[in-house]
């Protein structure tokens, strides 16, 4: 958590923002498995990506992540 930022919650099929599809490029509302850049970048530097339809794991994840001890330097 370097920047403060926890997790991620992003809109699913983006190019950009997709963490579990993506849109196929082909215009026609097709989706394939994958992610986007944004997400892949958050994910590389390890803060989590959930996307809208996954709310009660991203809302689990932060209880955690308040709950437990922090870490110092």
């Amino acid at each position: 958590m370097e920047a403060g930022v926890a997790l991620a919650i992003l809109v699913d099929g983006s190019p950009t923002c997709g963490s579990s599809v993506v849109y196929d490029g082909s215009f026609t509302g097709r989706t394939v498995p994958g992610r986007g850049v944004a997400a892949e970048e958050l994910l590389r530097h390890g803060i989590p990506v959930f996307h809208e339809g996954q709310l009660a794991q991203a809302a689990e994840l932060l209880a955690d992540l308040e709950t437990s001890p922090r870490r110092t330097g």
